[in-house]
C-alpha cells in the first residue's frame, strides 16, 4: 500500500462520511462497508489503518463533535455564576439534538456492560472533576450552598449521563417525566435546585426528538 502523504485529511474525510451516515441511518444500521462505498475509492485497508473498528470510528466521530460542543459551551458560560454555569451546561447540551441523536442511534452499545462501564470510569475522569470546578465556584460566588461538592458533582453527572441516558429511548415521554420529577426530589434534599420547569421541559424536548429520529 503507498504511504500516504495526507493522513489527517483522510481521517477526517472517513470520520465526515461516517458521521453523516451514523445521523441519516443510526450507528446500528451502518456498516464499514457503507462507509467504504461514499468515500470515492479509499479501501477497506486504509479505514483499518486509521480506526480499528466501527466503535472505534464512533467513538472518534462522538469525541469530536462533542469536544467541539463543549467548547463552544464553555466559551458562552464567562460572566455566569458558579450554578448558571451548571445550569446552561446542562440545557446547551440537552439541546444539541444532533450529538444526542448520534449518541442514542447506537442501541447495541448504550447495552452493552462494558461501554457503561467505561462511561463511568471517563465519567470519574472528566465530566465529574469540570462539574466539581463550577460547584466549587459557586460556592465561592455565593451561588451555591453545599457541604458536599464532591457528591452532588457526582450527583448531576451519574444521574443524567449513566441512569437516565442509557434507557432514554425505551422509556415513554411519561416514564421519562416521573423519574425527572423523582431526580427533582433528589436534587432538592441536598438543596441544588438544578431540575426546575425549564430543564424538565428540555429534557423531554430531546427524547420527544430522539423517539422521533428512532422510530
Amino acid at each position: 500500500m503507498a504511504r500516504n502523504k495526507y493522513p489527517e485529511e483522510t481521517e477526517k474525510k472517513i470520520l465526515d462520511v461516517a458521521e453523516t451516515l451514523f445521523l441519516g441511518n443510526g450507528y446500528d444500521q451502518t456498516t464499514i462497508q457503507d462507509i467504504i462505498d461514499r468515500l470515492g475509492g479509499l479501501t477497506k485497508g486504509v479505514i483499518y489503518h486509521h480506526f480499528k473498528s466501527k466503535k472505534d470510528i464512533f467513538d472518534k466521530v462522538l469525541e469530536r463533535k462533542y469536544g467541539n460542543e463543549v467548547t463552544l459551551q464553555l466559551d458562552r458560560l464567562t460572566g455566569l455564576t458558579g450554578f448558571q454555569k451548571i445550569k446552561e451546561l446542562s440545557l446547551m447540551t440537552m439541546r444539541a439534538t444532533d450529538h444526542q441523536m448520534l449518541a442514542y442511534s447506537a442501541r447495541t452499545l448504550l447495552t452493552n456492560p462494558q461501554i457503561v462501564g467505561d462511561q463511568y470510569k471517563t465519567a470519574y475522569e472528566t465530566a465529574i472533576p469540570l462539574m466539581k470546578s463550577f460547584i466549587d465556584e459557586g460556592v465561592k460566588d455565593g451561588s451555591i450552598e453545599t457541604d458536599y461538592p464532591q457528591e452532588v458533582a457526582e450527583l448531576i453527572v451519574l444521574s443524567t449521563n449513566i441512569w437516565l441516558a442509557p434507557l432514554i429511548y425505551e422509556l415513554s415521554q411519561a416514564e421519562v417525566l416521573h423519574k425527572l420529577y423523582f431526580f427533582q426530589m433528589m436534587y432538592e434534599g441536598v438543596n441544588f435546585p438544578l431540575i426546575d420547569q425549564e430543564y424538565i421541559d428540555t429534557c423531554l424536548m430531546m427524547h420527544e426528538v430522539i423517539m422521533k429520529k428512532m422510530n
